[in-house]
């Protein structure tokens, strides 16, 4: 709870991921990949309940031995009914459903009531240096409607229009651009990495949209801007986290 506003974080590990298959239950440093989620839900001071979201039977099976049939330290969780596990219909599960359906789908399912939702990504297991919460508190003290992390870029950007490549955003020839250091604040492009994502429940609720009128773009870097959607990510996330002493992504 902030400010007296209840939160929900929401963890959404479907089956079916097309490039690394059973991708959300690989492990990454000793835990299944979406538990990394699970765990900065849990061990934020904001967060009231974390859930996670799933129509795979391999999630819940991970699930269920690790807070269910774990140490007495997970099972305290457990039963504290800080975290639960809610079945996600089929037809919200697929390659194109819409990850505010199934947030919709389980503020549906629960019977308390949340002000606001947190959605987190498996694919961005990293979030070190209390991110989390970092991410909460620059939501609530700007008195934003949404959040989202993206990482800070040059606008030196191509892209293919009628079948030819061109280079649109910055106004000089690509021969002729600015040095990065010669750019004003407003003239960086921020890339949305998908890694954590904040919204006040009524807009969600109202919009059907985890974007709001007024978000913040709150700026990651390094290991927690990193998703894993090749076989190359898992080991370019352990090889970072070996190199600077990490035994966690929280």
């Amino acid at each position: 709870m902030i400010n007296g506003k209840k939160v929900l974080a929401v963890v959404l590990a479907r089956a079916g991921s097309k490039g690394i298959p059973m991708k959300n239950v690989r492990d990454l440093l000793g835990k299944p990949l979406f538990l990394w989620s699970v765990e900065a839900g849990l061990q934020s001071k904001y967060v009231d309940k974390t859930v996670i979201s799933s129509n795979c039977k391999n999630v819940f099976k991970e699930y269920e031995n690790f807070y269910m049939n774990g140490g007495v330290e997970t099972r305290e969780i457990f039963n504290s009914g800080r975290i639960s596990f809610i079945d996600r219909p089929d037809e919200i599960s697929g390659d194109l459903s819409k990850n505010e359906d199934a947030v919709i789908h389980t503020l549906q399912t629960l019977k308390e009531n949340y002000d606001v939702v947190i959605q987190l990504q498996p694919t961005s297991p990293a979030r070190i240096n209390n991110l989390l919460d970092r991410c909460i508190e620059a939501y609530e003290e700007g008195n934003y409607d949404s959040l989202l992390t993206a990482t800070k870029d040059t606008p030196f950007l191509w892209r293919k229009e009628d079948g030819k490549w061109k280079y649109p955003v910055d106004k000089n020839h690509c021969c002729n651009r600015k040095m990065r250091q010669e750019f004003d604040e407003d003239e960086f492009v921020y890339h949305d990495c998908g890694n954590i994502y904040i919204v006040d429940k009524f807009v969600l609720m109202t919009t059907q949209c985890r974007i709001g009128d007024k978000p913040c773009v709150f700026e990651i870097k390094g290991i927690n801007s990193l998703q894993i959607d090749e076989e190359f990510d898992f080991e370019l996330i352990e090889q970072m986290a070996k190199v600077k002493g990490l035994t966690t992504l929280i």
